[in-house]
C-alpha cells in the first residue's frame, strides 16, 4: 500500500527515537476551499496514536493495533468538517517509546498523512505540515498499568487555544512550529503499509448518572509534582461531606442546562466528586469547564467501590494498576478529553487550586466501542435470563474495538484464548467475525523463530508467549472457516501453521507426549491445573489441533496423513497415560519423574475428552459425576474436581450441551452463577470466580459466552452452514413460558417467537431468504423454507 502515499513521509520534531518515551507532538495544515466537497477522503496514521481535528472539531482515533513491517492507516471522509474558506488539519501524536501489550515500538515515532482535498494537497510532504512537540504534557509520569501507556498529565496553560483553530495566527518560527523531520514512506520500521481492514471506531458521548458523593479535606503534600496520581488519590481520605460547595451540581449531568458553580477554597484543600456511571463503559473522560486558570482536575476510575471509595489497590503491586490522569486549565473555557481510554464504572474529579468559583459545564464519556452494525436481540419471561444476557452483549461492546481485549479496565491486550470465545459471542450476538479475521492474520505475524506465537499481539511482552494460545490460534481459524466458509484465510495462515505444529512435535518426549515447557508460560487456565510433568489438559489442546490441522488439510486439498497418524499416536498415549479404567475418569497429569500418574481430577480433562470423542461410551458419566457437580455447589466449593473459571467453562459447558439432555443444568447453572454476579451490583461478567475487589477484572468478555446457550438451547437455533445459510431450529422453553429473538445473519435477520399455549409449544419463525431452517422436535421434522412458519406441537 505505499503506492497510496507516494512522495509523502513521516514527520517528527526530533531525530527518531532521541525523545520518544511518553511524548506528544502538535501538528497542523492549512488550506483553503472555494467549495466544500460532496467528499474529502484522506489517509493517516501515526505511531503509536493519533487523534484528528479538523476545525477544532474531533473527528477519529486511530490507529488500529498493527505490526510496524505492515503498518496500518485509516480512511477517513473529512467533508462533514469543512469549510468555506479557511481550513485546518490538526492531529495529536502520541509515542509511548516503548512496547505496550497492544502495540511495539521499531525505535521511531510519526505521523504520516496522504490526500487531496478538492485539488489541495494534504500529504505529510516536505514543507507541508507545521509541527512541534506538545508543551502541554507532562513526561515523567507513570505507566497506568505494566500492560498500557501512561497517566496523562496536560497543562493547557502551555498549548496554544488556538492550535486547532483555522484562524490561528501559527506559523513557521512562531513558538517552536517549523516544518522539517521528514523521512520518506517506505522507511524502517514503516517498511509497508497496511488499511486497517475493520471500521473506524463507534464513538458516542454520554453522561454519567449520578453524582454519589462531594467531599472536601486536606490535599494530600507534594501532589502538584507527583509522578503517581494515583498514588495521591489512595494518600487522601474521604474527607468530609461538602455538597454546599458546589450550586447546582446536577447540571453537570444534563448538557445545556447551564453549569454547576464551585465555590473558591484555600490552596491546601481539595474537593472530590465521586460519579456513577450507572453501567460499566470504555472511552476517554471529558470535562467543559470554565475557570481563572492554573485549577486542577485529578481524574481517577475503577470498576467497583468500597465503603464509599473506588476500590484501587496499591499501584505498586500486582499489574500495578494506576488509572488517572489530570487536566490543568488554562483561563477561560476549556474543554479536554483524555488521549486514552480508560474502563470504568466510577470516576473520581478531584479539583484543586479553586481560588474563584470555577464553572463545570459538563463531565461525560466518549464512549468507543467496535461499530457492530446489528445486535441480536433476545426477552423472554424470566427477567434474570433477560438481565444476564444484557450483562453478556454489554461486556462483548465493551471489550470489542480494534481487536477482541480481554478487558477494558487493566489491559486492553488480544489475549488469543479470550479470543476464541469472543470470536463465538460476536458471531452469534452481532453477526460479524471480522476482529476474528483480523486477529488471526496477527497472530501469525507474531510467530517467532520456533513456530511459537505470542499470547496476545501484537506486543514485545517476552514473557507472554503461551503454547496452548497457539494451539487456540490454529483452532480459532477453523471457527472461523465453520463461521464464513472462507477457505483463503485457512490458505494463508498454512504455512504458519505448520511451523507452529512443527514446533510441538519437535518437543514431544520419549514417552510420545508434551511435557513441561518452564522456558515458556503453558496457562491452559486459573485453575490450578498439574503442569508440572505431562498434563492431560495440555497435551488434549494439542490433540484438538492437531484434529482440526486434518480438517484444515482436506478443506484446503493438501495431504494430512501426516497429521492423522500424530493424532492417532498422541491419542493413545493420553489414554494410556491418563486414563484409569478402575475409576473410569481421566486423571489429570502424569510425573514421569516418579513414573507414576497424578490423581487430580478436573472438569477441564472431561470436556476436553467428550469434545475430542475420547472414551465416547463413558461421556454420560463424564458429564454427570463430574462436569455437572461443581456447577450444582458454589463457585470452587468443590475439594475434590478442579473446577473451571468462567473462561473454560466455554468448554465445559459445550462439553455438557454435546452430550445432550442436560439442557436445564446449563440453563440453571448460568442462571445462579451469573445471576450472582447481577445480585453484586454487576453490570458485566467477572474474569473469575469469587474475584478480589480491585485485583480482579470485572468486565471480562471470556465470560460472556453463556448469551450462545440462550440461542441454542432455549430458541434451539444452532448453525448448520457457514453464516446460518442452513441452521437447526430445536426450541426448549424449560422453564419459561415465552421468548423473542432475533439474530442477524448475512441474509437478515432470524426471527423467533415462542410461548407455550394450552399444552402446546408454538412457534412463529421468520428464515431469510437465501436460508433453509430444519424444524426438529421429539415428534416433528419439517423443512422450513425462505419466510414466515407459523407451527405448534404438543
Amino acid at each position: 500500500m505505499l503506492k497510496d502515499f507516494i512522495g509523502c513521509g513521516w514527520l517528527w520534531y526530533d531525530h527518531y527515537g532521541f525523545d520518544d518515551v511518553n511524548v506528544f507532538m502538535l501538528a497542523r495544515k492549512e488550506f483553503n476551499l472555494a467549495k466544500i466537497p460532496a467528499k474529502a477522503d484522506i489517509k493517516i496514521t501515526a505511531d503509536t496514536r493519533y487523534k484528528l481535528y479538523v476545525n477544532n472539531h474531533y473527528v477519529c482515533f486511530g490507529p488500529a493495533r498493527g505490526y510496524p513491517e505492515s503498518y496500518p492507516f485509516d480512511n477517513v471522509d473529512v467533508a462533514p468538517y469543512l469549510n468555506e474558506g479557511k481550513n485546518v488539519l490538526s492531529v495529536l501524536v502520541h509515542q509511548f517509546g516503548h512496547g505496550t501489550f497492544q502495540s511495539i515500538y521499531g525505535g521511531a515515532a510519526g505521523l504520516l498523512v496522504s490526500g487531496k482535498i478538492a485539488g489541495n494537497d494534504v500529504g505529510t510532504k516536505p514543507k507541508n505540515w507545521l509541527i512541534k512537540k506538545c508543551p502541554g504534557h507532562k513526561q515523567d509520569m507513570i505507566r497506568r498499568t505494566i500492560q498500557l501507556g501512561y497517566q496523562e498529565n496536560f497543562d493547557a496553560r502551555l498549548v496554544d487555544p488556538c492550535w486547532k483553530e483555522p484562524d490561528s495566527d501559527i506559523k513557521e518560527g512562531k513558538e517552536g512550529w517549523f516544518y522539517g523531520g521528514w523521512r520518506s514512506v517506505g522507511c524502517l520500521p514503516w517498511l509497508n503499509l497496511e488499511e486497517r481492514g475493520i471500521p473506524l471506531m463507534k464513538e458516542e458521548v454520554r453522561n454519567f448518572k449520578k453524582i454519589l458523593k462531594v467531599c472536601s479535606g486536606n490535599a494530600y503534600p507534594g501532589w502538584e509534582d507527583a509522578r503517581n496520581l494515583t498514588e495521591v488519590y489512595l494518600q487522601e481520605p474521604q474527607g468530609i461531606e461538602a455538597s454546599v460547595q458546589i450550586r447546582g451540581k446536577e447540571r453537570m449531568l444534563e448538557p445545556g442546562s447551564g453549569f454547576a458553580e464551585i465555590k473558591p477554597f484555600p490552596f491546601g484543600e481539595r474537593l472530590t466528586l465521586l460519579m456513577d456511571f450507572g453501567e460499566e463503559v470504555t472511552g476517554y473522560i471529558g470535562i467543559s469547564v470554565e475557570g481563572k486558570g492554573g485549577e486542577v482536575v485529578d481524574f481517577t476510575t475503577a470498576e467497583l467501590l468500597e465503603k464509599d471509595r473506588l476500590c484501587v489497590l496499591d499501584p505498586k503491586i500486582g499489574c500495578k494498576v494506576a488509572p488517572s490522569d489530570r487536566f490543568m486549565l488554562r483561563a477561560g473555557k476549556n474543554n479536554f478529553e483524555t488521549f486514552a481510554m480508560h474502563g470504568f464504572r466510577y470516576l473520581s474529579a478531584t479539583l484543586r487550586n479553586i481560588q474563584k468559583p470555577l464553572k463545570i459545564f459538563r463531565i461525560y464519556v466518549r464512549q468507543v466501542s467496535y461499530p457492530f452494525e446489528k445486535t441480536a436481540f433476545f426477552a423472554s419471561s424470566d427477567k434474570t435470563l433477560n438481565r444476564i444476557w444484557d450483562m453478556c452483549i454489554r461486556t462483548q461492546v465493551n471489550c470489542s474495538f480494534d481487536a477482541y481485549v480481554d478487558c477494558p479496565w487493566r489491559e486492553q491486550a488480544q489475549w488469543w484464548g479470550d479470543a476464541r470465545v469472543q470470536g463465538s459471542n460476536t458471531f452469534h450476538f452481532f453477526g460479524d467475525v471480522k476482529l476474528l479475521k483480523r486477529g488471526i492474520k496477527q497472530g501469525g505475524q507474531s510467530q517467532i523463530s520456533n513456530g511459537l506465537t505470542f499470547g496476545h499481539f501484537p506486543t514485545t511482552a517476552v514473557g507472554c508467549v503461551l503454547p496452548d494460545f497457539t494451539l487456540t490460534w490454529i483452532q480459532s481459524q477453523l471457527d472461523y472457516y465453520r463461521y464464513t466458509g472462507d477457505g483463503n484465510l485457512l490458505k494463508e495462515q498454512f504455512p504458519a501453521t505448520e511451523r507452529a505444529l512443527g514446533f510441538f512435535r519437535r518437543c514431544i518426549g520419549k514417552d510420545g507426549m508434551l511435557g513441561i515447557m518452564p522456558e515458556w508460560w503453558v496457562f491452559l487456565d486459573w485453575a490450578p491445573l498439574y503442569k508440572d510433568g505431562y498434563s492431560a489438559v495440555f497435551n488434549m489442546l494439542y490433540l484438538g489441533a492437531l484434529k482440526d490441522m486434518v480438517q484444515i488439510c482436506r478443506i484446503l486439498g493438501k495431504k494430512s496423513e501426516t497429521y492423522q497418524k500424530e493424532a492417532v499416536r498422541l491419542e493413545e498415549k493420553i489414554i494410556r497415560c491418563f486414563w484409569s479404567e478402575k475409576e473410569q475418569v481421566f486423571y489429570d497429569g502424569f510425573d514421569n519423574g516418579k513414573n507414576k500418574v497424578v490423581k487430580k481430577i478436573s472438569q477441564h480433562t472431561h470436556a476436553l475428552a467428550i469434545l475430542l470423542d475420547l472414551k465416547p461410551d463413558f461421556h454420560e458419566k463424564f458429564v454427570d459425576r463430574i462436569l455437572l457437580i461443581p456447577m450444582k455447589e458454589p463457585p470452587l466449593a468443590n475439594k475434590d474436581i478442579i473446577e473451571a473459571s468462567p473462561f473454560f467453562y466455554f468448554y465445559v459447558l459445550n462439553a455438557v450441551k454435546k452430550v445432550g439432555g442436560r439442557e436445564k443444568e446449563i440453563i440453571d447453572f448460568i442462571k445462579e452463577r451469573w445471576g450472582q454476579m447481577l445480585k453484586d451490583g454487576s453490570t458485566t461478567c467477572y474474569e473469575m470466580w469469587n474475584p478480589t475487589p480491585g485485583a480482579v477484572s470485572l468486565c471480562h468478555a471470556w465470560s460472556a459466552h453463556p448469551a450462545v446457550y440462550f440461542i441454542n438451547i432455549l430458541s434451539g437455533l444452532k448453525p448448520l452452514a457457514p453464516n446460518w445459510r442452513k441452521f437447526m431450529v430445536n426450541p426448549d422453553l424449560l422453564d419459561i413460558d415465552r421468548l423473542n429473538l432475533r439474530l442477524p445473519t448475512v441474509y437478515g435477520e432470524i426471527e423467533v417467537e415462542l410461548k407455550k399455549q394450552n399444552g402446546n409449544t408454538c412457534l412463529n419463525i421468520m428464515v431469510p431468504k437465501g436460508t433453509e431452517g430444519i424444524l426438529e422436535t421429539k415428534r416433528l421434522k419439517k423443512t422450513l423454507a425462505p419466510g414466515r412458519h407459523k407451527i405448534s406441537w404438543r
